[in-house]
């Protein structure tokens, strides 16, 4: 799956049309995947697929712009989506929902590469409340100084 991603974003050249082409492409196909799940509602038909819709291309808008925000956008779908859907559909809504965004995170990681958005390195590490540290990494590890391992000198 990684390498599937990690090719499509070689064979495109980085501008905003790719990247909007591609959301769209994820939000479709996630919106496809959940659409059969809907409950239909007679008093507003429609309803549902439009919010769903909306509900799906904030989510992977949501990816696009932060690659690390993937379980709050999944939580934040799945919220807005089992409302629409019945009980017994829920836990394969949230099965979709986290593989489409898992793969839709996977390639703008990839499109975004190692670095940070301002095009410097990050540490990896996340801090107590979730937050990313966003000190400069130790050249050849993915930690800054305060979150690699220190060896005891024995």
């Amino acid at each position: 799956m990684l390498f599937d991603v990690i090719d499509e974003v070689r064979e495109r050249a980085p501008n905003g049309r790719d990247r909007a082409a591609a959301m769209q492409r994820f939000s479709g196909d996630l919106w496809r995947a959940l659409k059969p799940s809907l409950m239909p509602d007679p008093r507003r038909p429609g309803w549902s697929e439009r919010y769903l819709r909306a509900a799906c291309e904030a989510s992977v808008a949501r990816l696009a712009a932060d690659p690390r925000s993937g379980p709050m956008a999944a939580r934040t779908l799945f919220s807005a989506a089992r409302s629409l859907m019945r009980a017994h559909d829920q836990l394969l809504a949230s099965h979709l929902i986290d593989r489409h965004l898992a793969r839709a995170r996977a390639y703008f990681e990839v499109e975004r590469g190692a670095q940070g958005v301002d095009a410097n390195p990050r540490c990896a590490a996340l801090n107590r409340k979730g937050k990313p540290c966003g000190r400069e990494p130790i050249w050849g590890t993915p930690f800054c100084v305060s979150h690699t391992a220190r060896r005891s000198a024995a």
